[in-house]
Parts: C-alpha cells; structure tokens; sequence
C-alpha cells in the first residue's frame, strides 16, 4: 500500500487538499482526529495528561480541553515537547492500525493527514510527502478571520509548527494553495496523475 502524508501549516488549506483526497475515494487517517479520540477516551492518557499540565485542562464531562491545553503548550516549546512525547506514540500506533485495517480491506493508497508530519518523525512512514503551502501573511489571515485568537496567539501556533518554506525542502510534491480553489485542483490532479502511473 503506498501512502502519502499529507502536511502544511495552520491556515495553509490542508483540509481543503485532505477534502480533495476524500472525493476522490482516497481514504484519509487524520492524526487529529485520532488525538481528539484520545483525549475523550483514553483514561489513561487522560490521566497522564492532567498530571502533567494541571486539573484545568479537564472540562466537566472528563475529555480534554483542547483550548485550554493549546494555551499551556503553544508558547512554551518545553511543554509542547512533553505534550508530545505523551501523545505522539499514541498517535502513531493508531495511525498504523487504520492504515493496516484499509490494507486488508484491499485498499492500493491512503493519506496520512498529520499538520507535523517531519518534525515528529512521522514522514519516515509514509512514501511521500506532500505539503500544502502558502506565504506567511495569508497564512495568519486565514487564521485570524477563521480561529478566535489573537495575533500573538497565532503567530505562536505557526511557529510551533515549523516554517513552511523547510516543509517545502523536503517535500516530493508542492501544492500552492495562495490562489483560487481551481488552480489547486489543477496542480493536485497534474500530482495525482504522475503518482498513479507508478502504482
């Protein structure tokens, strides 16, 4: 099964490529949506988790307060790390798993949608990388007319996620996600044919 791990930026249109993927029958793993099934479900990362960052994080019905876990580790790259090396084994275990699950069900090609995909070591198990990129002051537009949070809020969480430009340097395929919806689907399906001729 060949898979593709799919990455960007915060406000870089992931999903939007995530999306195109989807329609297009490509079954996608979502790394976040696997994290928020963990801070709902597992007790024991819960636990973890609250041990390590304080009771606050907790909302009343027991899951994880996303918010409020972001505003503790975003600003400060020590606890970001902890964060990390809390989640992350996790995360890839169930990555692996879902991935297994479509290889048996007869699947030739997933996507692995994961926003941190090379600084978590991530990309060494997909076989290619695909970042979504767009210039760094649409990217904190998009974000501050989509998420409630303030500039420095922002800025913070790109920061976190590693400079786009170093996500590109490493890429096997580019898409420029700054123009119209049309050009992207053009430049996804230019990508997509060349991928599929080696299949």
């Amino acid at each position: 099964m060949l898979t593709i791990g799919l990455t960007g930026g915060i406000g870089s249109g992931k999903s939007t490529v995530s999306r195109w993927f989807e329609n297009l029958g490509v079954p996608v793993i979502d790394a976040d949506k696997i994290v928020h099934h963990l801070f709902q479900s597992d007790s024991l990362l819960i636990s973890e988790l609250i041990n390590a960052f304080g009771p606050d994080i907790v909302q009343e019905n027991g899951e994880i307060d996303r918010s409020q876990l972001g505003k503790r580790v975003f600003a400060k790259e020590e606890a970001r790390k902890r964060l990390e090396s809390i989640v992350h084994p996790q995360v890839i275990e169930g990555m692996k798993h879902a991935r297994d699950e479509l290889r048996s069900s007869g699947a030739k090609v997933c996507v692995w949608d994961v926003p941190l995909l090379f600084e978590t070591g991530f990309e060494k198990y997909v076989d290619q990388a695909w970042v979504v990129w767009v210039p760094r002051d649409i990217q904190i537009q998009r974000v501050l007319l989509r998420d409630n949070l303030d500039l420095h809020e922002v800025e913070a969480r790109i920061a976190a996620q590693g400079l786009l430009e170093e996500k590109c340097q490493r890429a096997d395929v580019v898409i420029d996600n700054s123009g119209n919806i049309s050009e992207t689907i053009r430049q996804l399906n230019e990508a997509w044919e060349k991928l599929i001729k080696h299949i």
